[in-house]
């Protein structure tokens, strides 16, 4: 005789947790900064470069793998900052534009459930927005027969990077091209969107000139 027993703790029967989404951050950094005049990705910030603090929230957040996509100047940069637990790439073909980083760093997240990509000149995203879009990307009742979500940051109604993609979209961001971004996709996918706020209306503020640079130090 089979007997089938059923354990309950305070009144809930246990059941097999739900496998943890296994995530990669893609920081993309491989821009020459030509509206900067050059070396963007090393200008100071309150005290760290500005690509230190792109590198430290993605490697602070509980992504299983941070890649770092790199291209103009790489070995000044590197010089210049700590890459901590990023795995490093390298884009030649960084001035075809950022979809030839997108497809950079997605190479080596392909045995993911999910991909998070942030700009690199955005300094106020921080590990929390990156562990938020992972929390508002898992399983949910219902959620098995349909497209998995892309989530993406969100302030009032302004939103963009960083933005987590599922595996189901991975083809098609391959197929990116030029300076069709990650954020461009995400928007012919709205039934799908999802999106978690950022707390800082600061987070979508990214640097392109000296003078960006000055009034965010402020």
């Amino acid at each position: 005789m089979t007997r089938c027993w059923k354990f309950c703790v305070q009144g809930r029967s246990l059941r097999a947790a739900e496998p943890e989404m296994s995530t990669a951050v893609v920081v993309l950094a491989a821009g020459s900064g030509s509206r900067f005049g050059g070396r963007k990705l090393i200008a100071d910030f309150k005290g760290r470069p500005l690509l230190q603090r792109a590198i430290d929230a993605a490697c602070g957040s509980r992504a299983r793998i941070c890649v770092l996509v790199l291209g103009a100047d790489s070995e000044s940069v590197l010089d210049r900052v700590e890459s901590r637990r990023c795995s490093i790439v390298l884009n030649g073909a960084w001035p075809e534009g950022i979809a030839s980083s997108i497809r950079t760093g997605l190479a080596l997240a392909l045995e993911f459930d999910a991909c998070v990509f942030m700009l690199a000149d955005q300094p106020f995203v921080t590990s929390a927005n990156i562990d938020s879009l992972c929390n508002a990307a898992g399983v949910r009742p219902g959620d098995r027969q349909r497209p998995p979500p892309i989530v993406a940051l969100r302030m009032g109604r302004a939103w963009g990077s960083p933005v987590l993609f599922p595996r189901h979209d991975f083809a098609a961001l391959e197929r990116l091209e030029g300076d069709a971004g990650a954020k461009r996709y995400a928007q012919s996918q709205t039934r799908r969107l999802r999106f978690v706020t950022a707390g800082d209306p600061r987070a979508f503020c990214d640097i392109d000139s000296p003078a960006d640079l000055r009034a965010l130090r402020v």
